[in-house]
């Protein structure tokens, strides 16, 4: 039993003063440090622009050579901040750093292109050239100034803070928490609580101050209601089963998942470490998609449905015709399916099955099945009985790309896929899709056997790994040449999800 540290009296209440943000709402973090990045580049951009404009640029240089060579200074400048001086949250809030590589790096930068123009084009070229770095750093200071500035009033306010959760309740969370939580850490989260699977008997009521608020299973509850950002494991290493009974639990979640390393937990090596506090940290999972990918994203599944939803619309009265002419019951078909965050929801499709109001879905439907009516055997050959799925998107619930979604509790030969793959869970950290890498890859349709539910799950866990807007656009491509060409345009190519 490990020692119970900190007390309940001074336990610090895990509810927030107000409704914590959403699962599923970005991170502020990493937006704002993109925002610092895009101004550190508009003020080099601007910094190009007036140099332009200056007298001895342009008494040395014609106008097309004085745009390229400020196109030129502007790139460097921008590779020399990213490479020698990356945008970090630490960084930023600590406002003589960052401020001193706003000076620092046009020097550079600036002195080695003044150099090249001294030695290739004379002095008078050099002198010219030697005005950017000025220039940029009269720019860059008062950027990164108001950048920091801006900061330290976020973190202080408590909107541009880190949610993070901590698995664990011992001697490794409280070191953890006494650093998160030092005066002197300037990149202080909120800690919305610790979650321990022991029974109340062998754990304490609080850490460092920090309320023991519930189990893991409470966590995850927790997680697909409200944003969490990073969940911490702080588990020593005789603890390994716990560590990975917590990673199984958690693995479907949208947060970055740590494992504290130092003391008798060491990272294997050349694994990927990160620092939290200082101290370093195994990351397995990641966030699938960054703030700026999300949003493009998004934005793409709402045009590309709305402009779906309209030209469908004739294909959908026809079809929804056909099928009350062909057999009684309803057009519309719908079922719960398993979302984002596990959560259930309501897929809309059109009915190709006769009608029965008992089935739950859960044997899914074979190639020869008898159920299938006559009009339904040529929506599902031509996959129209999907395209309702178009407004599932403009509710929110579904992407026009990501793994399909499955009925609850499904089960391949008896038994349930969640406990006969492992990693199952890991699919749903993104919404489910219209169409997805696995399908496209010929692994469409009913999964039977187990060698294909293993199939289908790589793919999926390899497009959550991989994402990107490219990767979307070319499953879309390869959907539309489905369309045309039939379900088996692809074959499944057993390892190519492993070079996405």
């Amino acid at each position: 039993m490990e020692p119970s540290v900190g007390s309940s009296s001074e336990a610090r209440p895990a509810a927030p003063t107000q409704p914590p943000p959403r699962a599923g709402a970005p991170s502020p973090v990493p937006s704002y440090l993109q925002i610092a990045a895009l101004a550190d580049i508009l003020a080099l951009a601007a910094a190009g622009f007036f140099w332009r404009l200056t007298e001895p640029t342009r008494a040395v240089f014609t106008p097309l050579e004085a745009s390229l060579m400020a196109l030129a200074l502007v790139a460097f400048g921008a590779v020399a901040l990213r490479q020698f001086s990356p945008i970090r949250l630490a960084q930023i809030l600590h406002t003589p750093w960052t401020t001193s590589e706003a000076l620092l790096v046009p020097a550079l930068v600036g002195g080695a292109a003044t150099l090249l123009a001294f030695l290739a084009l004379g002095e008078a070229a050099a002198g010219a050239v030697l005005l950017w770095p000025a220039l940029a750093a009269a720019l860059l200071l008062p950027t990164r100034i108001l950048v920091s500035a801006v900061a330290r009033q976020g973190v202080q306010a408590g909107w541009l803070r880190r949610r993070i959760a901590v698995i664990g309740a011992g001697e490794v969370s409280d070191g953890l928490i006494r650093r998160l939580t030092a005066p002197g850490n300037k990149e202080r989260p909120d800690i919305i609580g610790i979650f321990d699977d022991r029974d109340a008997t062998r754990r304490p009521e609080a850490v460092a101050g920090v309320a023991v608020v519930g189990t893991v299973r409470d966590l995850t509850e927790r997680a697909a209601e409200e944003r969490i950002d990073i969940i911490v494991i702080a588990l020593p290493i005789r603890r390994a089963l716990d560590i990975l009974r917590s990673i199984q639990q958690v693995q479907w979640l949208s947060s970055d998942v740590l494992v504290l390393l130092g003391g008798e937990n060491e990272a294997p090596q050349g694994a990927p470490v990160s620092l939290i506090a200082g101290q370093p940290a195994l990351r397995l999972v990641r966030q699938p998609i960054p703030a700026g990918g999300m949003l493009a994203k998004t934005a793409m599944d709402y045009a590309l449905a709305a402009v779906a939803g309209l030209l469908l619309l004739p294909v959908l009265a026809l079809a929804a015709l056909a099928i009350r002419l062909d057999s009684p019951g309803p057009v519309l078909f719908t079922q719960t399916r398993v979302g984002r965050f596990g959560r259930p929801f309501r897929i809309f499709k059109l009915r190709t099955l006769t009608w029965d109001p008992t089935d739950d879905g859960r044997v899914g439907v074979k190639g020869t099945d008898r159920r299938i009516t006559r009009v339904g055997r040529f929506l599902r050959a031509t996959c129209i009985d999907e395209m309702p799925q178009v407004f599932n998107v403009l509710r929110g619930e579904m992407s026009f790309v990501g793994p399909r979604p499955h009925v609850p509790r499904m089960e391949v030969r008896g038994v349930p896929i969640e406990e006969a793959l492992p990693g199952y869970g890991a699919r749903h950290r993104l919404k489910p899709g219209i169409t997805g890498w696995a399908q496209v890859n010929g692994l469409s349709g009913t999964i039977e056997e187990m060698g294909m539910a293993r199939e289908v799950l790589a793919h999926d866990l390899a497009y959550v790994a991989e994402w990107s807007l490219w990767l979307d656009l070319r499953i879309i491509a390869r959907t539309a040449a489905i369309l045309m060409l039939g379900r088996d345009a692809f074959e499944a190519r057993r390892h190519e999800w492993r070079s996405v």
